[in-house]
């Protein structure tokens, strides 16, 4: 039976994976595709014009010479015209060998004596020579292998070495081409020149393809974030739409028993009736509890109304201050307060900003034990006002930092996953945000919220120390 490691599905591939396969692919098929043209280009192109210069050259000669009518005869050797002629013709730079051809295909001169007189059957080059185009032609050393041409004999050359040069050579009527002469030429600065530009050509393809990789990949990268962001914003709105479905569902019923028992165990301990002691407490403290779940399910489903209303922060963070230091004391927890002066207004409804703190200090008073400091400070940051909560508690373990503030994302038996979920999704509308840091387990937490304030002064430079309290 195979094991699940072989059965298992292979891992699929994301945006950027599939971009780094046939992204890369395709800019390296482009490069490599535009590079070889454009060498190609560049060769052809500097070839046929230096070809059409020495076809001027020689055509330039001829005229001035006036030995038109040599290429219609057959006593050349008589005519010192000619000779003088084809000697400039043979002295050109880089030529290794020179033929002038009639109209009928036969070797008129040659600087190789052997060649006078002979004729070359199935010579392409020669007949569109004729036709009156110039023509540039060079082989690489395996096609003249395979299919060697009878011209070159003598040579003593690889066909790799040399570029042929088919020159029509017009007379005085200009209709026609009276002959041509045939050019062996090994042009080294132009051929070091053409390797010149092709390198250049390569680099800049290979460098322009790395260019537009490297930008495509920063811009698929970014989106590939983006929709990762959305994909989260959809989990995290389908999560809300069953938070809707389960609280309108669960409200209803449990709050109308819940508000039954909490009255019951309130008039028990006002007869005297409370046995055990403390029993109705505890039932009015549970049910308490119970109350604050329900009503952060309601406000995370139904969405914060947190522009609805108007909150004094400073009067926000006292009340919450003097809310949980009597918890703190009663677990012999130190808590300690800094809260500067004149924190101004945010643009929230006052009930849920204190259940938003109450979320922050909750989970502190729940990750710390007996001994293990609890800090609330708050202070301006020009427009922007800035709560932390730090305690030297449990801590968070670096893989769960980036899963605390996401709905239904707890460590804790009897939690929900809503309070930091609720407290980031405020703010973050609200233009602010919320980090949560810890250096590990057993190394403490702290949770920063950053909102905007109402007003959007900024804080004023003569502003009164903070007060600092410690119980």
């Amino acid at each position: 039976m195979p094991d699940a490691a072989s059965t298992a599905a292979p891992p699929r591939l994301g945006l950027m994976g599939w971009f780094v396969l046939t992204g890369a692919a395709a800019i390296a098929a482009f490069s490599v595709g535009m590079a070889w043209l454009l060498t190609s280009f560049i060769e052809s192109r500097l070839l046929e014009r230096d070809a059409v210069l020495s076809r001027d050259f020689v055509q330039s000669i001829v005229n001035t010479q006036k030995v038109a009518d040599a290429f219609s005869s057959r006593g050349v050797e008589s005519q010192p015209g000619f000779t003088e002629f084809f000697a400039h013709v043979a002295a050109m730079p880089d030529v290794l060998r020179a033929n002038a051809y009639t109209t009928e295909r036969r070797v008129l001169w040659s600087s190789r004596p052997e060649m006078i007189g002979r004729a070359f059957p199935a010579n392409d080059e020669l007949d569109r020579s004729l036709a009156g185009e110039v023509v540039v032609h060079r082989e690489d050393d395996d096609d003249a292998a395979k299919d060697p041409k009878a011209e070159h004999m003598l040579l003593g050359a690889r066909p790799s070495d040399f570029v042929e040069n088919y020159l029509p050579v017009y007379g005085e009527a200009g209709e026609r081409p009276i002959g041509v002469i045939e050019l062996y030429r090994r042009p080294l600065a132009l051929l070091e020149a053409i390797r010149s530009g092709q390198r250049l050509v390569w680099a800049g393809a290979l460098i322009g393809g790395l260019f537009l990789f490297a930008s495509l990949a920063w811009y698929v990268r970014r989106t590939a974030r983006a929709l990762r962001e959305q994909q989260s914003l959809l989990v995290e709105a389908e999560a809300l739409a069953m938070v809707g479905e389960i609280s309108a569902a669960v409200a209803h019923s449990i709050r109308n028993p819940l508000g039954s028992l909490r009255s019951s165990a309130e008039l028990q301990r006002e007869l005297g009736a409370d046995a055990p002691p403390g029993l109705a407490d505890e039932v009015i403290a549970q049910a308490d509890r119970i109350e604050h779940l329900v009503r952060t399910l309601l406000t995370y489903a139904r969405g914060p109304a947190e522009a609805s209303g108007q909150a004094d922060l400073g009067q926000a963070l006292r009340d919450a201050e003097a809310r949980f230091r009597s918890e703190f004391a009663g677990q012999g927890k130190p808590f300690e307060a800094a809260l500067a002066p004149e924190l101004g207004a945010v643009a929230v409804d006052p009930v849920l900003l204190a259940q938003m703190l109450a979320s922050m200090l909750s989970n502190a008073a729940e990750a710390t034990g007996p001994g293990q400091r609890v800090r609330l400070s708050a202070a301006r940051d020009g427009a922007r006002v800035r709560i932390v909560v730090e305690d030297a508690g449990a801590g968070i373990a670096p893989a769960q930092l980036g899963e605390v503030t996401r709905p239904f994302f707890t460590t804790k038996p009897r939690g929900l996953g809503l309070g930091l979920a609720l407290v980031r999704r405020v703010a973050e509308r609200l233009g602010g945000g919320l980090q949560v840091d810890s250096a590990g387990p057993g190394l403490g937490t702290r949770v920063a919220l950053t909102l905007p304030l109402r007003d959007g002064r900024a804080s004023r430079e003569n502003a009164p120390s903070s007060i600092r309290r410690t119980t």
